[in-house]
């Protein structure tokens, strides 16, 4: 028999992860990663927000842009392909499918009926690759997970499911941690859930020196006294490797590591260690930091600004403000959690002990559990187990489910706002605490001195493969669009701070996976003659990128 493949992704918000296997043996191939989203963004809802103003069809032809892009590095024969199977939030698969999205933008159910909005069933599916305009043999099968309900999607199914919580008696709590994260509290099989919009500082990205967790990412620090820091990073198997030893104050080498492992940036992860160690020492007092360069300075020439601080522990407070606004809602305390589980590439790397200090997992957690990628792991189970796609609506059905807006929700507006206050103005703990226990939330519980942590890989995703990991920097292609009244004066080109537009002759184009979209519209506010018009923008195909 012919030697057939199957290809298993999990479309994040950051980027893409993929892996290429055997039909025979379940065999890995390879595995492919991009480092950032092909749709203009910092997070999800930029996605969204593009998807609907600029066009869904643009949004949809840039992903599976994309998604293509991803298969081809994976280097199997396409036409070989018969299994395809692929996990991720419901924007992301909605705009994989190129199916109705505008029903995950607006909120009640007036609104949908004034704007004639259907919403459509999110329900396991399996659909041919020329329907979605995937370029792989026009016979295979894709596979497509349910969602929970449209607002929870396969992503979390699949953290609920790989950790096995929905089975479990007790109280978990779940977290998918990255730019968008997803949080489930589950008690006693009954699942309290949110979003959390974390924004991009999880993933390493909206940093100065930042990355996705991939080869030469720093992903840890450890002290070894109040000024000399060890870095640890990532090698080409995605491995962690000790790095340098560096004085933090002027960026000196103090020893020198054996690796041969050099640093490339830091991701979300090195970030979080970052900020704990420091704020610990006392050489970081948000929004300060009491170097001589106002720096944390790592190997390398990697550094950290007094900015990357500010933005990571607003990104920590919103997993705070989530934490005690589920545990609000379920009428339990903080204390009452039995077990954690930490999922994704974030929630893998980073140390629970660091966790625990800044408030990304419960401080309390005593049993914590490092799961690594769950939704690619989903995925390729599968394309392993086909029938595994029905057991998985079944799920699904069976879940019962409370799902938290966060956006309109009076409890998450009160401690978040708590949160903002401690990262922007220095507002110490203490105080934090006296308004928790004024608005009738309890308190912040002290942090666990000695938890016990079950780390179940050496990698967030345990095996690459024979032909071992590639990486994809530009994903993305081009936006254009010309504006009548433009002096193509390059201001709004001056402004962009991702360095993604150039304009010329009235056309503007945008390098699409370098734009930070909606949560930036520098362009848009600082054009003089107010004719730079975001939702103008049209998609190129297949335009090289690394001309702009």
């Amino acid at each position: 028999m012919a030697e057939e493949y199957a290809i298993a992704m999990d479309i994040g918000t950051s980027g893409i992860r993929a892996q290429a296997l055997r039909i025979e043996d379940n065999s890995t191939i390879g595995t492919t990663v991009t480092l950032r989203h092909p749709i203009p963004g910092a997070n999800v809802m930029d996605h969204l927000h593009f998807a609907v103003n600029v066009g869904r069809e643009e949004a949809h032809e840039l992903l599976m842009e994309a998604v293509n892009k991803v298969v081809d590095q994976l280097g199997v024969d396409k036409e070989k392909i018969v299994r395809f199977a692929v996990c991720g939030n419901p924007i992301q698969l909605s705009l994989f499918q190129n199916i109705e999205i505008r029903d995950l933008a607006y909120w009640g159910t007036n609104a949908m009926e004034r704007l004639q909005i259907e919403p459509p069933k999110r329900n396991a599916q399996i659909v041919k690759p020329g329907d979605i305009d995937l370029e792989i043999n026009k016979d295979a099968e894709v596979y497509i997970p349910p969602s929970i309900k449209h607002e929870i999607g396969a992503d979390a199914l699949a953290m609920l499911v790989k950790s096995d919580v929905v089975n479990k008696e007790g109280i978990y709590l779940v977290s998918d941690f990255g730019t968008n994260a997803e949080i489930a509290l589950v008690i006693d099989g009954e699942i309290y859930s949110c979003s959390a919009a974390a924004g991009p500082a999880m993933e390493g990205q909206a940093i100065e020196c930042g990355m996705l967790a991939s080869p030469g990412a720093i992903c840890d620090v450890k002290a070894e006294d109040e000024e000399d820091w060890i870095n640890e990073v990532l090698d080409d198997d995605l491995i962690v490797q000790q790095g340098d030893l560096v004085d933090i104050t002027d960026g000196t080498i103090v020893e020198e590591s054996e690796s041969e492992t050099k640093a490339k940036g830091i991701t979300g992860t090195g970030v979080i260690s970052a900020y704990a160690v420091g704020t610990e020492q006392g050489v970081i007092s948000i929004p300060d930091i009491k170097t001589e360069n106002n720096k944390i300075n790592l190997q390398d020439g990697i550094y950290l600004s007094e900015k990357d601080m500010t933005e990571i522990g607003k990104a920590l407070g919103a997993f705070r403000a989530a934490h005690i606004t589920l545990c609000v809602e379920a009428d339990i305390e903080l204390e009452d959690i039995d077990a954690v589980y930490m999922a994704g590439a974030s929630g893998f790397y980073v140390d629970p002990n660091k966790s625990l200090m800044v408030g990304q997992i419960p401080a309390c957690s005593f049993d914590i559990y490092q799961i690594g990628n769950t939704s690619l792991a989903m995925a390729r189970d599968i394309v392993e187990n086909p029938d595994l796609l029905d057991e998985l609506q079944v799920v699904a059905d069976g879940m019962r489910g409370n799902h938290i807006t966060l956006a309109t929700s009076e409890i998450f507006e009160k401690i978040y706002g708590l949160e903002l206050a401690v990262c922007e103005q220095n507002m110490p703990m203490w105080k934090y605490d006296e308004w928790l226990e004024m608005y009738g939330y309890g308190n912040i519980p002290e942090v666990e001195e000695d938890p016990e942590i079950h780390r179940l890989f050496d990698s967030d995703i345990p095996d690459l493969g024979e032909n071992g990991l590639s990486i994809i920097e530009e994903v993305g292609t081009k936006l254009t669009a010309e504006f009548e009244g433009c002096t193509s004066c390059q201001i709004c080109a001056d402004e962009c701070p991702e360095k993604a537009l150039k304009i010329e002759n009235q056309v503007a184009t945008i390098r699409s996976d370098l734009c930070d979209g909606s949560a930036c519209l520098r362009c848009v506010r600082i054009c003089p003659r107010k004719v730079f018009d975001y939702d103008k923008l049209l998609y190129i195909e297949g335009i090289d990128t690394k001309t702009l």
